[in-house]
């Protein structure tokens, strides 16, 4: 609903949450690119992020290497991803680069949670995290 107060504006964006961690590793990447596009978009994430202890993370917080299956309304099927460093991506195996439009906008959210979120040609798409899958507790064991 669109009332005198909302006109024009956007809509509010949802809280978003990392880890310290993941905020450090975000943080030094976007820290030497432009402030336009996808990282731009992701400074501005992190920006407004709550910050907090890994173990302080809700359950279904959606970070950096986490396999999550996401709605788009753009497309009819749900999809399954890992929000991955730009080194790191690759398309096929559903390795998405966090500086990627879809990358920068689930990072934060939370299972249910949704954002209005621009595309490529700047078009505004909603994208919702239905399922953040349990960290594997192999690879969390620090090395």
């Amino acid at each position: 609903m669109t009332t005198a107060k909302t006109r024009g504006r956007p809509p509010a964006l949802p809280a978003i949450i990392l880890s310290q961690e993941d905020f450090d590793a975000l943080d030094r990447l976007v820290g030497d690119l432009p402030g336009t596009g996808p990282a731009g978009l992701l400074q501005q994430e992190l920006d407004r992020a709550k910050v907090c202890k890994a173990v302080d993370l809700p359950k279904g917080a959606v970070g950096l290497n986490r396999w999550l299956h996401y709605a788009d309304e753009r497309h009819p099927e749900v999809r399954r991803v890992q929000l991955v460093l730009p080194h790191e991506a690759d398309i096929d195996a559903g390795r998405v680069s966090i500086l990627s439009h879809v990358g920068a906008g689930l990072i934060g959210l939370t299972e249910g949670q949704s954002i209005n979120w621009p595309d490529p040609t700047g078009a505004v798409r909603k994208l919702t995290p239905v399922l953040v899958e349990d960290a594997d507790p192999i690879e969390s064991v620090p090395h």
